[in-house]
């Protein structure tokens, strides 16, 4: 996959991710509120030995000195220390409890030693340092005693005593809110990206052709000047499937619920802006063709003429602008559909052939209504339209192998883009539908 890939993902799953990092931010800071403040308070101490005054005898003492530091953190954390302090302040707290708040540590090639103890409150913390200091000392000085009355081997004396902290050292809240930011983001993006991976939807041409191994004509965009080039580059198909014809029928179907009568009227207007004589035929018993959108529902049409309750198709209103004639649907009844198979219908498209270099006739879309496929032997050929985003990829096999069966010629699939935005889907996909202003058309009857 490329970055583009990751990044589409991204734009369309961005609820998950959003709202899995916000919820690992929330546990991290719930995990947070649990932890109880920590205050350190550190005393700093020297070892030194008893030696002679020479050089070679203060030399000797500091390698002696750097040798024993070595064990004293031992010292300073263990049990004698740590009952003495108790005794010795009276605490309830037990020494093993103690032990786990002192730390002892030296640097390297020193004889100095840090003991740092914990505590909930600040003085509390400085209180257990110097308590513990003191009593390291003590215990310090009898194991270095090997003769009574004389003076110890090593001495350990306070150098830095132990301060007042002033912050504590835990929890530290924003880091644990950053990882868990970082992990909400990382586990959000992985659940999206299965999310997207296990989403039926078809999203990209690629993914259309090949669950139904057909070709992809186009992709039409929802903006005006991207969809331009895209719908020449579709009349440029159906240019060369008319192969010298004196006229080519062509029915447009939607392989979704609903019907999508945008790329017709841009085709028709397409095609006539190449000179050539076009009709644009309303065959969609759903209601949901050219018909309502150019605000015709009640000008008589296909309808009629197939219940024969219309004048001749000579004397019919045209609807028209450069070059573009709509027939629209009229008023429909339970016969309508069962008419479009009828020989009635074929003369109607006989007639207009007379006139006209190109047909194209709206029909509903095949999962809804059957009329599509009666309506596509009448014809030429057949395209149909899918819009990506919405349209799950079971359905469009269905549809297609539908047609399939049919034995109808299905050019191939055209594709279109709907604009995204927070409206509502009605409010989107009356954005994306032509209207007479978008499209040119004006009536002159």
């Amino acid at each position: 996959m490329a970055l583009s890939d990751y990044l589409g993902i991204a734009r369309r799953r961005w609820h998950i991710i959003i709202a899995i990092t916000l919820a690992c931010a929330a546990l991290a800071w719930a995990y947070t509120s649990t932890i109880p403040t920590v205050y350190v308070s550190t005393t700093r101490m020297y070892v030194s030995m008893a030696t002679g005054t020479s050089v070679n005898d203060s030399y000797q003492g500091g390698l002696a000195a750097q040798q024993r530091i070595t064990s004293y953190p031992y010292v300073a954390t263990g049990a004698t220390v740590a009952e003495r302090v108790v005794d010795r302040l009276g605490s309830s707290m037990s020494p093993d409890e103690l032990q786990g708040k002192v730390s002892a540590t030296f640097p390297p090639a020193t004889t100095l030693l840090e003991i740092s103890v914990t505590d909930a409150t600040p003085e509390g913390a400085r209180q257990l340092s110097r308590a513990v200091s003191d009593e390291f000392a003590q215990l310090v000085a009898e194991m270095e005693t090997t003769v009574v009355g004389a003076a110890p081997a090593a001495r350990v004396s306070v150098v830095d005593p132990a301060a007042l902290p002033t912050e504590p050292i835990g929890p530290n809240t924003k880091r644990n809110l950053a990882l868990g930011i970082i992990a909400g983001l990382g586990l959000g993006f992985l659940l999206a990206l299965l999310r997207d991976k296990l989403d039926p939807t078809v999203r990209t041409s690629d993914q259309l052709g090949r669950s139904v191994d057909l070709p992809v004509l186009g992709t039409i965009s929802s903006r005006s000047t991207d969809a331009t080039k895209d719908v020449g580059r579709l009349r440029a198909h159906i240019i060369a499937a008319r192969q010298g014809q004196d006229r080519l029928v062509v029915m447009l179907t939607s392989f979704t619920e609903d019907s999508d009568p945008g790329v017709a009227a841009r085709l028709a207007k397409s095609l006539a802006d190449t000179g050539a004589r076009v009709a644009l035929i309303d065959a969609d018993t759903s209601g949901g063709g050219i018909t309502q959108f150019l605000d015709m529902r009640s000008e008589p049409g296909v309808a009629e003429w197939l219940r024969d309750q219309y004048p001749p198709l000579t004397e019919f209103p045209i609807w028209s602008e450069v070059g573009v004639s709509i027939v629209p649907l009229g008023a429909v009844d339970e016969r309508t559909s069962d008419l479009l198979t009828s020989d009635r219908f074929t003369g109607i498209l006989s007639v207009l052939g007379n006139r006209f270099d190109y047909i194209l006739v709206v029909a509903a879309p095949v999962l809804t209504d059957s009329a599509a496929l009666d309506v596509s032997m009448h014809c030429d050929a057949s395209i149909a339209v899918v819009q990506l985003g919405t349209t799950k990829a079971r359905r469009v096999q269905a549809a297609a192998d539908t047609f399939r069966a049919s034995r109808a010629r299905l050019l191939g699939v055209v594709t279109t883009v709907p604009a995204h935005n927070r409206r509502s889907a009605r409010a989107r996909k009356r954005r994306n539908s032509p209207s007479a202003a978008d499209l040119g058309l004006v009536y002159s009857p």
